[in-house]
């Protein structure tokens, strides 16, 4: 083809038809530019079409993250509310002073725990370093970060800043001196049940602990409705591309 063309425009030399050569030259130029312009947008084209693919990988991988972090999820928030229960019977147990029962033996073995949500950070951490946007859905992008940069600190912050501080400084110090807990089950019983049915402070302490299952689960509830719109509207961006 290169020979072709040069055979053109030697002849057009040789026969000293410059007008025609020019028009030629430039004809030429523009056959070259529009070439470049296709290889371009070829290139560019193939480019996009690497990135989708790779988004799509992205967004599968953190859709099944997403999927066992809401199972963890719905685990806290049926933990935190039995962990309520139980405290709830030990409070009325003492307030009523009523006869321990094996029943009862559970609900003091379970005053204490603290639960820590699964945050699988893989597929957004390959994001943050391939880039956000390659995210192309705008509103998907701000959802995605909003889960992850938002959501997931904030209850990790109530788990550390409030539940786990109040067990570990609070609560643990006071079973560790007034129930006895049995180290191979979770059963629990007072040390001295007369003077535990007295015991103000300690019964303060059961009722602030309600307190903050309670919040806990709450909070556990809203991210639970967080990660389940997440995976609804990853789930309909891949559905976009089957």
């Amino acid at each position: 083809m290169i020979k072709f063309f040069r055979k053109i425009r030697q002849k057009l030399i040789t026969e000293n038809k410059f007008s025609k050569y020019l028009l030629y030259a430039i004809g030429e130029i523009i056959l070259v530019v529009i070439g470049i312009l296709i290889a371009l947008q070829i290139n560019n084209w193939n480019e996009k079409e690497k990135n989708r693919n790779e988004e799509l990988k992205i967004l599968q991988e953190m859709h099944n993250n997403l999927v066992s972090d809401l199972e963890d999820c719905i685990w806290n928030v049926e933990k935190q509310n039995k962990l309520k229960i139980s405290n709830l019977k030990v409070l009325r147990h003492l307030e009523n002073q009523s006869p321990l029962d094996d029943s009862l033996k559970i609900h003091y073995g379970n005053l204490v725990y603290s639960t820590t949500q699964r945050r699988n950070m893989a597929a957004y951490d390959h994001l943050k370093s391939r880039g956000i946007d390659l995210i192309s859905n705008d509103s998907l992008r701000t959802h995605i970060t909003k889960v992850y940069s938002e959501r997931y600190y904030y209850i990790e912050k109530m788990e550390l800043e409030l539940d786990n501080s109040y067990q570990l400084n609070t609560v643990i110090p006071e079973l560790n001196k007034k129930v006895k807990l049995e180290a191979e089950t979770i059963l629990g019983e007072p040390l001295n049940l007369k003077e535990l049915t007295q015991d103000d402070g300690f019964k303060g302490i059961l009722r602030m602990n309600i307190k903050i299952r309670e919040t806990m689960r709450q909070r556990y509830g809203n991210l639970k409705i967080d990660l389940e719109n997440l995976i609804e509207h990853i789930s309909f961006e891949l559905n976009l591309n089957t």
